[in-house]
């Protein structure tokens, strides 16, 4: 399992993550000096905020190793239609006139036949 994060595009991902995360720590840091220094409230916002970005990059790279490890987790699979949805969906209604029909029988198609 640990394999799979030693390959050379994990091996770059990692190290623009220490990369990052090293320099808005020092940015972070910067910016505190620069704070009490100056005793501005303001640089001190703006270190939390370089180092809240750091820990956006931390959540963000836990995020793509979860869903690396686990694909389902990605996004939610599309519920199955039934064929006999499919063909409700394609008989025309009393009140349809036939140019709305016929395109309702073209989606329908489609949808049945979306897969090939």
């Amino acid at each position: 399992m640990l394999r799979r994060f030693l390959t050379p595009s994990w091996l770059l991902r990692h190290t623009l993550l220490v990369v990052a995360l090293v320099l808005l720590g020092r940015i972070g840091w910067w910016q505190l000096q620069t704070a009490r220094a100056e005793g501005d409230w303001q640089n001190y916002g703006y270190a939390l905020q370089w180092w809240l970005f750091g820990g956006f990059a931390v959540f963000l790279w836990v995020k793509v190793i979860l869903d690396d490890l686990d694909p389902s987790r990605l996004a939610e699979p599309e519920p199955h239609r039934s064929p006999t949805a499919v063909q409700e969906a394609a008989v025309p209604q009393e009140d349809e006139d036939e140019e709305l029909a016929e395109y309702n029988r073209r989606l329908a198609w489609l949808a049945e036949n979306s897969g090939r």
